[in-house]
């Protein structure tokens, strides 16, 4: 377990009133940095977390969508669906999305051909 992750997921769950947004903000930039490949079941997990506001599943996007990619589509559909059904706009959360797409158009098409046949999702 990355510790660093640790360290700067306490940030970002802490009330507002104990971390203000700038504070968040450089925590989520030190997590970012602080990820390899090897994270990503870390990452992924911590997507998951019934600790996450919207904001923490969209900002944790980043890094699952840059080192995950393709292969964590599912996990990711999931968590922007749980925002979507918070009433949250996933601005950011798409626009890491859609750089998945531009990164592996083919890998990305061919993951959601496995999951709309295997109907997880459509």
């Amino acid at each position: 377990m990355n510790e660093k992750i640790e360290r700067e997921m306490q940030i970002l769950h802490a009330d507002i009133n104990e971390y203000g947004v700038d504070e968040k903000l450089a925590a989520s930039d030190r997590l970012n940095a602080a990820c390899g490949k090897h994270d990503l079941p870390q990452l992924v997990e911590l997507i998951k977390s019934s600790k996450n506001d919207f904001w923490v599943r969209e900002l944790l996007s980043q890094p699952i969508c840059e080192l995950g990619g393709t292969e964590y589509l599912v996990e990711l559909f999931e968590a922007l669906n749980m925002n979507s059904k918070e009433g949250h706009d996933n601005d950011i959360f798409c626009h890491h999305l859609i750089e998945v797409t531009c990164v592996d158009p083919i890998g990305c098409r061919i993951k959601l051909n496995e999951l709309l046949a295997s109907g997880l999702c459509g």
